[in-house]
């Protein structure tokens, strides 16, 4: 079993029908999901979406840095609405690389939704971009946080302090194209038990299917990739992660 913890195929510009792709991800085996909100009417459309598709889609509610000058108030009352299917906050986080909305705005977001996280004892699903200097010292004000920082793509010191707070690193396809040797390292040194796979479809298509659209069945090949890098089997790759999503999720 293999699971996709970080995809947005439910959102309503997502090109490919649902049930032809949530087929595809279960004949790879692929056979769980989590669709990521990323403002308030993408993550009504995720729990939707997941109840549709019980028992493969979970949700995941939150306002991504980039749309938190629109507001997050929304999303408590989602997490109260959301069912046995919602899983998770996010994707929540900071992200100083477009400034899509100010530091200020980023952070006030950061903080509410952790402490939603933490009155509603839900894991969250952190996107941080070239903000980690914030990012940890916002975390560090409180505790028993636990989560994942999705789609890591930075240093090995930031990839450390992740495990250090006791977070989950997100690893998608990003790893079967990136040059950088010291990338290349990060993902060969991350403990097993730490891993989670995500395909963050649509976007961020692995190899050998660059130039399409991502979804969750490509999880395989990622999984794929990973364990050669990693020198393990597929089986015992996709066990192992499978593993920790359910454990950070209580995937049933």
């Amino acid at each position: 079993m293999l699971i996709d913890t970080h995809c947005h195929i439910h959102e309503s510009d997502y090109v490919l029908a649902a049930d032809d792709v949530i087929k595809r991800a279960i004949d790879a085996g692929v056979t769980k999901m989590i669709c990521v909100g990323t403002n308030e009417n993408s993550s009504r459309q995720a729990i939707d979406f997941s109840n549709r598709h019980t028992g493969v889609v979970y949700s995941a509610v939150g306002v991504h840095p980039h749309d938190s000058k629109d507001g997050f108030r929304a999303i408590e009352q989602l997490i109260i609405d959301g069912g046995k299917s919602l899983v998770a906050i996010g994707e929540v986080g900071l992200d100083y690389h477009y400034m899509n909305s100010s530091r200020e705005t980023q952070i006030v977001a950061l903080e509410a939704q952790i402490d939603l996280s933490l009155r509603y004892k839900l894991p969250i699903i952190f996107h941080v971009r070239e903000a980690y200097d914030d990012f940890w010292q916002i975390l560090d004000n409180f505790h028993g946080v636990s989560g994942v920082v999705h789609s890591f793509t930075d240093s090995m010191k930031n990839a450390e302090a992740a495990l250090k707070r006791g977070l989950y690193v997100g690893v998608n396809g990003f790893c079967t194209f990136v040059k950088d040797e010291d990338q290349k390292q990060i993902f060969k040194m991350l403990p097993a038990d730490r891993i989670l796979l995500e395909t963050d479809a649509p976007f961020l298509t692995p190899v050998p299917f660059r130039g399409k659209i991502n979804e969750p069945a490509y999880v395989r090949n990622i999984a794929v990739f990973l364990g050669n890098m990693r020198q393990v089997s597929l089986d015992e790759l996709a066990s192992q992660t499978s593993a920790n999503a359910i454990r950070l999720f209580s995937l049933n």
